[in-house]
């Protein structure tokens, strides 16, 4: 399934077609719809309201579909580090096409092995959270997450562990 929440189904390895253009976009339209129909512009919510009671209950409800679906599944797992304006390393990790969760490894050493480790603890959460197979992992390109892969290949080599190639182009 290519989405719980718009509930489209694509192989991929078919073609994207025009028929699965038009499918995509009514779903979008439907999500749009939900939205809008909880954004009802008689309710006026604080910022607070919105972002400690609504948006979590929304969230929860998208979460629980994606997992439910999502079960027997194979997927794959991806990493990427960045540091925030507030100094702090983060770590984000999704699996396929949902997040799974954010790590703030500022504490952590910066080094393969922690982050060899935090991989590993993300794909035991997909697996016996979300019932998926991971199949494959990718990183960042940069030395600690290369020398991860490595590590993460040695240790489970029925793993694809690919470099990113989006951190290959020089943008």
């Amino acid at each position: 399934m290519l989405s719980p929440l718009i509930g489209l189904h694509w192989p991929t390895n078919q073609t994207w077609t025009d028929a699965d253009q038009a499918d995509w976009e009514a779903g979008l339209a439907r999500v749009t719809a939900k939205w809008l129909k909880l954004c009802d512009s008689t309710i006026v919510w604080s910022a607070k309201v919105l972002t400690k009671c609504v948006m979590p209950q929304v969230l929860r409800g998208i979460k629980a579909t994606a997992k439910e679906e999502s079960r027997g599944a194979v997927g794959t797992l991806q990493c990427d580090g960045w540091t925030g304006e507030n100094s702090h390393h983060l770590l984000g990790f999704t699996m396929t096409l949902h997040a799974i969760r954010v790590h703030d490894a500022s504490g952590d050493s910066r080094n393969a092995e922690e982050l060899l480790k935090q991989i590993i603890k993300s794909i035991d959460q997909v697996e016996s959270e979300w019932g998926v197979i991971i199949i494959a992992c990718t990183t960042d390109a940069s030395g600690e997450s290369r020398k991860a892969r490595r590590l993460l290949r040695a240790k489970f080599p029925h793993l694809v562990t690919p470099d990113c190639l989006a951190h290959q182009v020089g943008c």
